[in-house]
């Protein structure tokens, strides 16, 4: 007889969804903070925090987010080394790269990391146990690198915790005794050569040579990091180097604790208290911006043309053996990366409209309001629908790869419309193009209502809403919003606009949420089972030949 699981109890849902609810209110709280410590501010005043920073702050910014971006695939490299499994470079470097863009993004690196790796190295002979042996260890290093940098800080600068109240001569002793306990890990493996035994599997601490290598690779990547962070403010003398590696370090670790997705808010208002002390607060918030698109958002489009490529390259007739073994291997993997960008890409059109124009064309006069109007809004309905789509997108169900292509093209047309804004219609045209050849992943047929939100899409769906909701309020804020604004419309109405896409939005959210409710009540358990468990290797190696 076949086992089946039985349905989750009451105590176990409220365990799943409780805890979302606890990072939403965690979220709320961070917003909270940034909305106090920015109410002075204006969002005219962080655009002209971000005129400052010159051309040459962003190339470098990009130039120390590559070099960081690379040495995150010495992670993957070493991980193979201590396991013993080497795998070409290349292979490890697109998987490493393409597993920290949507960990980066969307949060849950142990989670996403380990399923973009399990899909892309099974092909290569690792099981399951290996694969979460290699997460485990770029967890680890990761975790190494960020205690290793503030006992580095604290020695060579004791002042650095200044903005924590921690006396220099306090702030060097913690920093030696810590460095005493990095030590003691790195010379470890002379004595800790037999596997330790966790959960019935052997894990082998890593050898002094392989210790070494995580704390340098550690200390290397986050320093490279928080240099992004630093380039990317506004020139001033007033905040170091070390402050920003401070507030980095911190952050992190705050964004890390709260599981908010991206650690967005979260790691804002850490950095944000740590640093406005010395530096204004619209200063801050616009380093926060550009560092966000640099190191967060342009990787993430960057790997979703990635597999796009590979889908299209897989789609013309001409293919030899090999590139048919990469297609097989990479394309259970192309769903998640695309329904990560498409995710992102919907949050962005809705941050996009949450701000007001600083001007308009000069061919978009009052004649033009109607079109203004339809683009503002459009353009914030296909927002809070790709968010709510990228799910679905996730599980390949067909009408979800429609609908997406549907809505990236409105979302495109819309920024056009509201006034010829190509750098806002690149962002929605560039996943356009990279879902457009990736027809065949698509094959599920299903009704995408009968889909409910898992609790991590859940949780990232309502970090996203929350975040423009927020957003839209702090831009809008020195205005008197009235029962006249609501209903205002004029050429330059861009808080009536924000407050008529702000109901659409919720109406579209909530109308959303009852569905699923009544979905997931509805269903069997069985047929959840089968239709959330995502397809094996094997499976699509022979989908795809």
């Amino acid at each position: 007889m076949a086992h089946t699981e039985s349905p989750p109890t009451w105590t176990q849902r409220l365990l799943r969804y409780g805890t979302g609810v606890l990072i939403l209110a965690l979220l709320a709280g961070a917003l909270v903070i940034l909305n106090r410590w920015l109410e002075q501010y204006s969002v005219a005043d962080i655009r002209q925090a971000l005129n400052r920073i010159t051309g040459v702050q962003l190339l470098a910014a990009s130039a120390a987010a590559a070099v960081s971006y690379w040495l995150l695939t010495l992670y993957d490299l070493l991980a193979l080394r201590h396991l013993r499994r080497p795998l070409p470079y290349r292979w490890v470097a697109f998987t490493a790269f393409t597993s920290y863009a949507f960990s980066h993004s969307l949060g849950f690196a142990s989670i996403i990391g380990a399923t973009v790796r399990y899909r892309l190295y099974a092909p290569h002979g690792l099981g399951g146990v290996e694969v979460a042996q290699v997460t485990l260890f770029v967890v680890t290093t990761f975790m190494l690198g960020l205690a290793t940098v503030m006992p580095v800080v604290m020695l060579i600068d004791p002042t650095a915790l200044k903005a924590l109240h921690v006396p220099p001569g306090s702030a060097f002793l913690l920093g030696l005794a810590a460095l005493v306990i990095l030590v003691a890990y790195a010379v470890g493996g002379f004595w800790l050569r037999r596997p330790l035994r966790v959960f019935g599997h052997a894990i082998a601490f890593p050898r002094p040579s392989i210790a070494v290598r995580q704390l340098l690779l550690g200390l290397c990547d986050l320093s490279l990091a928080a240099l992004v962070l630093y380039l990317c403010l506004p020139p001033s003398d007033a905040v170091s180097y070390a402050d920003v590696l401070v507030a980095f370090g911190l952050a992190l670790v705050a964004g890390i604790i709260s599981h908010v997705p991206g650690g967005l808010g979260v790691f804002d208002a850490i950095v944000l208290v740590s640093l406005t002390p010395a530096m204004p607060g619209n200063d801050v918030m616009a380093g926060l911006l550009v560092f966000r698109l640099i190191y967060y958002l342009a990787p993430l489009v960057i790997a979703g043309l990635m597999f796009g490529g590979v889908e299209a390259f897989q789609a013309r007739r001409r293919i030899g053996g090999l590139s048919r073994g990469i297609s097989a291997a990479i394309s259970p993997a192309v769903p998640l990366v695309l329904a990560a960008c498409i995710f992102i890409t919907g949050a962005f059109l809705l941050f996009s409209r949450a701000t007001p124009e600083e001007t308009l064309p000069a061919p978009f006069d009052a004649t033009a309001l109607p079109l203004v109007e339809m683009s503002h809004f459009t353009g914030s309905v296909a927002g809070v629908l790709l968010i709510l789509l990228a799910h679905a997108v996730q599980r390949r169900l067909h009408a979800a790869w429609v609908l997406s292509l549907v809505l990236l093209a409105t979302g495109c047309a819309s920024a056009l419309l509201k006034g010829g804004d190509w750098p806002e219609a690149i962002v929605p045209g560039l996943i356009f193009l990279a879902l457009l050849p990736a027809r065949k992943e698509f094959h599920r047929r299903g009704n995408i209502l009968r889909n409910p939100l898992t609790p991590s899409w859940f949780i990232a769906t309502g970090v996203a809403l929350a975040s423009a909701f927020w957003l839209g309020l702090f831009s809008y804020k020195h205005i008197a919003f009235s029962d006249e604004l609501w209903w205002h419309f004029t050429l330059h109405g861009d808080a009536s606009r924000f407050l008529r896409a702000s109901v659409a939005v919720g109406v579209i959210a909530l109308g959303a949420a009852l569905v699923h409710l009544v979905s997931a009540a509805s269903r069997d358990p069985q047929e959840r089972e089968r239709e959330e468990k995502p397809p094996g290797p094997l499976t699509a190696a022979r989908r795809t030949d």
